[in-house]
């Protein structure tokens, strides 16, 4: 049997709005409280003490409503889905993943803003505290798993409706003048804007994040967890006759068109690799290998890749890409909207000094044997053409919240200190009739926040907001 999803989402949508009518009901008791002073002096007061001292209470009193509500809400959906499908078990977690299911299966789906639920930074990035002494990019990212869900499917998961609107702040607490802090891996506090609990008139008012994170650093080499490069000598620091040690060059020779720069971004070398007009130069370093680099990639989850480069005089003419691929040279995620693991670095946008270049991407849901990091031109790099790359980083980004954003922070040529910070105004555009849906499983049973999921959503959808009536 199958859900019947016009029943379900009529009756949830019906307790919806009736708690949207008791929300409203709070307002109006405060505005007729107004209203009513309004006629009494301050002198007066006093024969309007008993309302005066209960008002508030009185108020939330009457937001018990939604409480009962939720309840309601909560059994409708379980046992609505567990008529049809018998649930693993009786909650609304598996409830809410037998509807996705279903949903996905039926090609069902809820209003998604056209803006998509939120609109983050310009390309992800927050903005420098005007005193900073580190110059790196602090990274974030609304992109969700897919849940068990094929990739085909990905246009239904794109980013958390659970993510709400709030300026995030990321502060260095610890740098390298601390003795377990090494240069280069300053920690910073993580800190969102006060949350408030889901039933309340107030919600949502902010995420509540709080947690601490390393800077991705080009020196950790072979990492496997969340912040952690997942790439070995990619500071390029280490050389054995023009070789970077860890790195296979697939296109080009050693001592022709690749060399150890001898100066860095950050440390005292680079890769410098020059070109003739006649080759497309391509390095790999293969993953989950000692031959190059133990570090692996995790499925289903965010990624940051980073690199700083620049050319010496003569523009490279050609793109440089960096990505993430199969032992058949098939990038991860290809072809799957926003999720593919790869950068690239038109002609156009290298200049003569360095500057970091970064991309947030998505791993697969099934990792295959024999993955690689591939860096290579899409053609013949131009004849007399210096092109320079330094501090490459590909890390899983950590996510402190179900539901909530992923973030990186990633250092630059100068060193975070103590006071160090970051901001990231982020903002959801889900409006009354705009998304609602999603909002209001969010308020009544949190399946991004509590459970990391997500109702399979369109600009155009099936199911419709207008059911919350």
């Amino acid at each position: 049997m199958a859900v019947t999803f016009s029943s379900v989402f009529a009756r949830l949508g019906r307790l919806f709005d009736f708690a949207i009518s008791v929300r409203g009901h709070q307002t109006t008791l405060r505005s007729e409280y107004e209203d009513t002073m309004s006629n009494y002096s301050d002198a007066d007061r006093d024969m309007t003490k008993t309302i005066t001292n209960s008002i508030e209470r009185r108020i939330d009193e009457a937001g018990r409503i939604v409480q009962d509500l939720r309840s309601d809400a909560q059994a409708t959906l379980i046992e609505m889905v567990d008529d049809d499908t018998t649930v693993e078990d009786y909650d609304v977690e598996k409830a809410t993943r037998e509807l996705i299911r279903q949903m996905v299966a039926g090609s069902s789906t809820i209003d998604r803003p056209s803006a998509g639920y939120v609109t983050l930074p310009t390309d992800g990035k927050g903005t420098a505290g005007s005193l900073n002494a580190g110059d790196g990019v602090f990274l974030v990212s609304d992109l969700m798993p897919m849940q068990g869900f094929a990739a085909s499917d990905s246009t239904l998961f794109l980013d958390y409706p659970s993510i709400q609107t709030e300026t995030v702040r990321a502060s260095c607490i610890r740098d390298a003048t601390s003795r377990a802090v090494a240069e280069g891996e300053e920690i910073f506090r993580v800190v969102g804007q006060r949350a408030v609990p889901s039933l309340d008139e107030e919600w949502p008012k902010g995420t509540g994040t709080k947690g601490t994170m390393t800077v991705a650093s080009p020196r950790v080499d072979g990492g496997r967890t969340p912040g952690r490069n997942v790439c070995t000598n990619s500071d390029f620091e280490d050389f054995s006759s023009n070789t970077a040690t860890g790195w296979t060059y697939e296109t080009g020779v050693a001592g022709t068109n690749f060399y150890a720069a001898g100066s860095g971004y950050t440390g005292s070398n680079a890769l410098k690799m020059t070109g003739n007009g006649l080759t497309a130069h391509r390095l790999t370093q293969p993953l989950r290998s000692t031959s190059g680099s133990l570090g692996q990639i995790n499925p289903d989850r965010p990624y940051s890749i980073s690199v700083a480069a620049k050319y010496a005089s003569v523009v490279p003419g050609v793109t440089l890409t960096i990505s993430v691929r199969d032992s058949s040279g098939v990038i991860l995620n290809n072809l799957v909207t926003g999720r593919a693991m790869s950068m690239a670095i038109a002609s156009g946008d290298f200049t003569t000094s360095y500057q970091i270049f970064t991309a947030t991407v998505f791993s697969p849901q099934s990792i295959p044997k024999g993955c690689e990091i591939d860096v290579r031109f899409s053609s013949n790099l131009a004849s007399g053409s210096d092109v320079f790359i330094d501090d490459l980083v590909i890390a899983e980004m950590p996510r402190i919240e179900s539901g909530g954003l992923a973030y990186q922070i990633l250092g630059g040529a100068d060193r975070y200190a103590v006071g160090d910070e970051y901001t990231a105004a982020i903002t959801n555009n889900i409006g009354a009739s705009d998304g609602a849906m999603a909002r209001e499983f969010e308020r009544f049973f949190r399946i991004g926040s509590d459970l990391g999921l997500a109702l399979p959503s369109a600009t155009s959808p099936t199911i419709s907001d207008s059911l919350i009536s």
